[in-house]
C-alpha cells in the first residue's frame, strides 16, 4: 500500500512539473521558502569543504558585501530576491567554513616527536575501558619552540589518571603524532576533526604521570569549563561506584554524563548492531525525556496550590524549569553536537509555549540548524548532526503532514483505541527516524542494523518509563548524596537493556553491510530527503528519486581493485573473479584494516600467500591471480600485471614487464619503461593510502589520500628524501 502511493506521488510530482510553472509553484509556497536556508547555508559549507585548496578570506568577505548591497538595492522584487538569497547562503556557508578555520588556526605536529617530556594543564579526563584518555593545553614540549608547540593534545594513560582532576598540571614523558588522516581515500579524517578542537598531536604516555599544582585561573569561562569538566568527572565516579562497576553502572554513566569511555566493546558492538546505539548517546531522545519529566513535575507541584494554578501561568513556568533543566543536562553531559542540536529544539519549543506558540514545526528545526552551522559550520561533516537533524526533520515533517488526522482520530476513540493509536504511532516514530538516520549511517559506518525497529519498539518501554526518569531523580538526590536510591532501580532496568541489545545483535543477520557510498550518493540522498520533507505539494515526491538513486549508489560505483597503506605494512588485492579480497593482515583487526574491510562491504577474505623458510619456488593464492616467492609479489587482473618487489633486484626485472609497480619498502630510483603508474616508498610517506583501479577499457587510476585531502590547513606537507630519476 505504501509502496503503491509512494509511486503514485512520484508520477503525480512528475506530470505536475510537466504541465505547470514552477516559478509560480515556487511562489505558492513562500512560506517554506526560509526552511531551505539552512540547506543552502549547509550547501555552502559543503562546498567549502570540498574546495581543493583554501580560499582566500578577503574575496569572500567582498564577496558577501557585494550581494548584501544587491539584495538591499533589488531585493524588493520576488523574481530577484530568491535568487540573490540562495546566493547569499551558498556564499556565506563558504565563507562562514574559512573563517571558522582561520580562528581555530593552531600549529600541528609535522611528525612523530619520540619520546619527549609534555607539560600541561588538564583540561578532561575520559575513563576508558583500560586506562584513562586525557586532553591537555597550555603546553611546553620538550624539543619544540612556543610557535610550533600544539595548543591542545590528547594522549592515553594506561594507568594512573584515576587520580588526575581537570584544572591539575602534570608531566609525563610521551610518544606524540600528528592527528591521523584518513584511512583510504574517502574516508573519515580525523585529522580535520582534530583541526577544529585545535588539537595539534595525539599519542601514549610511556612513563608514570607526575601530577604539579594548578595554575591560578583568571578567565571566568576557563574556570567555569573546568568546573564543569571535575563536575562531570566527580558526578562519573560517584555513579560508577553506586553501582559496583560493571557495564549497566558505565552505561547509566554515559545516560547521565556522556563518558562512555568505560563501556566495554562488546557491549558498545551490541548496541550498535542491534540498532540501539543512539541511546548511549545523549541526543534529543535524552533532552526530550528531561525536559518532558521536568515539565510535568514542576506544573504537577504547582498544580496542587489552588491560588498558583488558578491565578498565575504555571504551565510557562514548568517550561522555564525545563528549559533551565535542559541547559544544566547538556552543560553536564559535555554540549557534544546532537545535544547541541537538541538544546536547541527543545528551547525554541519551550519558548514558543512562554510565548503561546506552536512548539513543534520544521521553522524550529530550520531555526536549531542555522545556529548550530553558523556558530560551528564543521558540524555539518560530523555523523552526530547529519543522523539527528535528518532523524527529526522526517519525524517532524511526518508529523505536520498526519497531525489533522491524528487529532480526528484521537478525538473519535474508545481508551483502547487510543492505546493502540499511541503504539502505532510509537511504531511509526521508530520507523520515520530510523530511515532518516540509518541513510546517513550507511554512509559513515557502512552497516545497517536490520532490527532496529523492532529492538526500539522493544527498548523504548524502559528508557521512556524507567531509565530515564530514574536518571533524572538520581540528579535531583545527588546534591544530597542519596542518589543510590534512584541508581540501584535504574541499573536494573539498564541490565534488562543491555539483555535485550545482546540478544537482538545475536539474532541471523542482524547487520548489513554496504560499501562505500560516494559523494554524490550522499548528496542524493540530503536533497532528496530535504525535498520530500519541506516542499507541501505533490511535487514534494520527487524527492523519492533522489533517495533512490543516493541509497542505491554504493553499487553504482566501482569500488578499489588494490589498496596499499602509507606505511606500506597492509595490502589488499581484489580476486580475479569472485569479488573476494587478499588482506596482507591474517584478519582484518586494526583500525585500518577495519576500515578497508567495512568500506570494501566486508567482503570474504582470501589468506595472502604466506611463505615458508627455505621456499624459493613461491605461493599462490587461492584462486592463482596473486603469487608470491621471496623477490615479491605479482598480483594479475583485468588483464594487467602489478608487480609487488620485495628486494631492490627485483625492481628491474619487474620494471620490464608489469603494468603497475608497487614498491612498498623501498624507493625506485630510476625510471620504469613498461610501468605505467609506479609507486614507491617515497609516494606512500609523502601521499599516504593509495587506492587502484584496473578497468580494460578505461585503464588504470591511481588515487592517494593525499589527492582527495588537497592543500588545507588540516593537512600536514609530508617530504621524501629520495627523488626517482624522470
Amino acid at each position: 500500500m505504501l509502496r503503491q502511493r509512494v509511486a503514485a506521488g512520484v508520477v503525480a510530482g512528475w506530470r505536475d512539473l510537466r504541465s505547470f510553472d514552477a516559478i509560480a509553484t515556487l511562489l505558492a509556497e513562500r512560506e517554506r521558502w526560509f526552511l531551505w536556508l539552512p540547506a543552502m547555508l549547509g550547501g555552502g559549507i559543503a562546498v567549502y569543504f570540498l574546495l581543493p585548496a583554501e580560499p582566500p578570506l578577503l574575496p569572500l568577505r567582498l564577496g558577501m558585501v557585494a550581494v548584501v548591497l544587491a539584495l538591499l538595492l533589488f531585493g524588493r522584487a520576488a523574481a530577484s530576491r530568491m535568487p540573490l538569497l540562495l546566493l547569499l547562503a551558498v556564499l556565506g556557508g563558504v565563507w562562514l567554513g574559512a573563517e571558522r578555520s582561520a580562528a581555530v588556526s593552531a600549529p600541528v605536529l609535522s611528525r612523530p616527536s619520540g619520546a619527549v617530556w609534555v607539560e600541561g594543564r588538564i583540561l578532561e579526563v575520559e575513563p576508558r575501558d583500560k586506562g584513562h584518555r586525557l586532553l591537555l593545553d597550555d603546553l611546553r614540549l620538550g624539543g619544540l619552540q612556543e610557535p610550533e608547540t600544539p595548543k591542545r593534545i590528547r594522549i592515553s594513560l594506561p594507568r594512573d589518571g584515576a587520580d588526575l582532576w581537570p584544572g591539575e598540571r602534570l608531566r609525563v614523558r610521551v610518544m606524540l603524532l600528528p592527528p591521523p588522516e584518513p584511512a583510504m581515500p574517502g574516508a573519515f579524517d580525523f585529522a580535520r576533526h582534530a583541526w577544529f578542537r585545535q588539537i595539534g598531536a595525539v599519542g601514549y604516555a610511556i612513563s608514570t604521570a607526575e601530577a604539579l599544582p594548578a595554575d591560578e585561573i583568571r578567565d571566568w569561562t576557563e574556570s567555569a569549563t573546568l568546573w564543569l569538566s571535575a563536575l562531570r568527572q566527580d558526578w562519573t565516579r560517584r555513579i560508577t561506584a553506586q553501582t559496583e562497576g560493571g557495564a549497566g553502572g558505565a552505561i547509566a554513566a554515559a545516560l547521565m554524563t556522556g563518558v562512555r569511555g568505560p563501556i566495554p566493546d562488546s557491549i558498545d558492538a551490541a548496541f550498535r548492531d542491534s540498532g540501539l546505539a543512539h541511546i548511549l548517546s545523549i541526543s534529543g531522545l535524552h533532552l526530550t525525556l528531561v525536559a518532558g519529566l521536568l515539565f510535568f513535575l514542576v506544573r504537577a507541584l504547582l498544580a496542587l496550590h489552588p491560588q498558583l494554578a488558578l491565578h498565575y501561568p504555571i504551565k510557562k513556568w514548568a517550561a522555564l524549569a525545563a528549559l533551565l533543566g535542559a541547559v544544566a543536562y547538556t552543560l553536564l553531559s559535555g554540549a557534544a553536537l546532537p545535544t547541541l542540536r537538541a538544546l536547541a529544539m527543545i528551547a525554541l519549543a519551550l519558548l514558543a509555549v512562554m510565548l503561546d506558540r506552536r512548539a513543534i514545526t520544521l521553522r524550529a528545526v530550520a531555526w536549531a540548524a542555522l545556529l548550530l552551522l553558523v556558530l560551528w559550520p564543521e558540524s555539518l561533516l560530523d555523523p552526530g548532526f547529519q543522523m539527528s537533524f535528518a532523524a527529526v526533520t522526517a519525524l517532524v515533517a511526518a508529523f505536520e503532514h498526519l497531525a489533522p488526522k491524528l487529532t480526528r482520530w484521537r478525538s473519535q476513540a474508545s481508551p483502547l483505541q487510543i492505546a493502540l493509536l499511541w503504539l502505532g504511532g510509537t511504531m511509526a516514530a521508530s520507523f520515520v527516524a530510523g530511515l532518516g538516520s540509518s541513510l546517513f549511517a550507511a554512509y559513515h559506518f557502512n552497516r545497517v542494523a536490520d532490527y532496529a525497529l523492532i529492538a526500539n519498539l522493544l527498548a523504548a518501554p524502559l528508557v521512556d518509563f524507567i531509565i530515564m526518569p530514574f536518571a533524572v531523580l538520581a540528579f535531583l538526590l545527588m546534591p544530597l548524596g542519596l542518589e543510590a536510591l534512584a541508581l540501584t532501580p535504574m541499573v536494573w532496568a539498564v541490565d534488562l537493556l543491555i539483555a535485550l541489545a545482546v540478544w537482538v545483535a545475536g539474532w541471523p543477520d542482524a547487520v548489513g553491510t554496504v560499501p562505500a557510498m560516494p559523494l554524490w550518493g550522499i548528496a542524493g540522498i540530503t536533497l532528496g530527503g530535504l525535498w520530500l520533507c519541506l516542499w507541501q505539494r505533490r511535487w514534494r515526491w520527487l524527492g523519492v528519486i533522489g533517495l533512490v538513486l543516493g541509497t542505491a549508489s554504493p553499487w553504482l560505483v566501482t569500488q578499489p581493485d588494490f589498496l596499499v597503506s602509507a606505511d606500506g605494512r597492509l595490502l589488499a588485492a581484489r580476486a580475479a573473479e569472485n569479488g573476494r579480497f587478499y588482506f596482507s593482515s591474517a584478519r582484518p583487526t586494526g583500525f585500518m584494516a577495519e576500515t578497508w574491510w567495512e568500506r570494501l562491504g566486508s567482503p570474504p577474505l582470501y589468506p595472502w600467500p604466506a611463505l615458508r623458510r627455505n621456499d624459493t619456488e613461491g605461493r599462490a593464492g587461492a584462486d592463482g591471480s596473486l603469487r608470491c616467492d621471496p623477490d615479491g609479489c605479482a598480483w594479475r587482473s583485468q588483464g594487467f600485471l602489478v608487480a609487488l618487489p620485495r628486494q631492490p633486484k627485483a625492481i628491474t626485472q619487474d620494471c620490464r614487464h608489469a603494468d603497475v609497480v608497487i614498491a612498498a619498502q623501498m624507493p625506485v630510483r630510476y625510471r620504469c619503461p613498461a610501468a605505467k603508474v609506479v609507486i614507491d616508498r617515497n609516494d606512500l610517506r609523502r601521499s599516504g593510502t593509495h587506492a587502484l583501479y584496473l578497468d580494460a577499457e578505461r585503464g588504470i587510476r591511481s588515487i592517494s589520500v593525499a589527492q582527495t585531502r588537497g592543500q588545507r590547513p588540516w593537512v600536514v606537507a609530508r617530504g621524501h628524501d629520495e627523488n626517482r630519476a624522470e
